[in-house]
């Protein structure tokens, strides 16, 4: 992957930024109008320019605007994007609350926490719950997937398409696929991020599933994950998943 200059990776940045806020394609006037930058629309647009032919950035045919490539989003998860800090007080509670499931009865957790991941990230929470600890390379996990908001997806303006739409839900209702590919790549420490046609299934190409691996029973480990479009706020949902992973772990503990 090439090196950006520093003005580049704050104009991929910002970019980026206003396409996961608008969902619509980005230009030069209105990045330096909503960012306030110290470049003149014509700097802006010709670092577009030079982001666009390394690959960052790409555009519609009718639009001038620019959208990013998987190469973008993966630079920008890598290199540039922030972290939201998720409010004490809700730790706290959602920390309470897995406590108390898992006293009550173990098997609400995970739906508890497919439920949870959903409502904090505005996109679909997923949890695999894996019946044995198989060896992480195999292509077939058993066990069962949890999946809670899908129908936030219907919002997105990346689903409007019918096809698009079908295909992704295709693979909600199959499960074996998508649970598979969510067990086997998901890292055994830290947050794994799968970006477009990172992902080996195809539904999931226009998606990313940001993902982490935690104990959800006494005996065996499961994963976590929040699915939605590649324009996420990454910097609210990645500390989000690394941080139910680690409340997971402790009330399970």
């Amino acid at each position: 992957m090439e090196t950006l200059t520093e003005r580049q990776q704050v104009i991929l940045s910002y970019v980026i930024d206003a396409h996961i806020e608008s969902a619509q394609p980005v230009g030069s006037h209105y990045l330096t109008e909503r960012y306030r930058v110290h470049y003149s629309p014509a700097t802006v647009r010709h670092e577009m320019g030079a982001l666009e032919e390394m690959g960052f950035l790409t555009h519609p045919h009718t639009s001038s605007g620019r959208i990013p490539t998987d190469g973008g989003y993966r630079y920008y998860v890598d290199h540039c994007v922030g972290s939201e800090t998720i409010p004490e007080s809700e730790i706290r509670r959602v920390s309470a609350d897995l406590k108390h499931s898992k006293e009550e009865d173990t098997e609400v957790v995970p739906e508890q926490v497919s439920r949870f991941l959903s409502a904090f990230s505005g996109e679909a929470g997923l949890v695999v719950v894996e019946a044995t600890s198989p060896e992480r390379e195999k292509k077939h996990v058993p066990g069962k997937l949890l999946v809670q908001g899908s129908s936030r997806i219907l919002g997105k303006p990346e689903f409007q398409n019918v096809h698009k739409l079908r295909v992704l839900f295709d693979a909600f209702e199959e499960k074996n696929e998508l649970m598979n590919w969510i067990s086997c790549r998901t890292s055994e420490d830290g947050v794994s991020i799968m970006i477009g046609h990172e992902n080996e299934p195809e539904a999931l190409w226009d998606c990313t599933v940001v993902s982490a691996r935690c104990p959800l029973d006494e005996n065996n480990l499961g994963s976590i994950a929040v699915l939605g479009p590649k324009r996420m706020r990454y910097a609210r949902v990645v500390p989000l998943v690394e941080t139910f992973a680690l409340l997971i772990g402790r009330a399970m503990s």
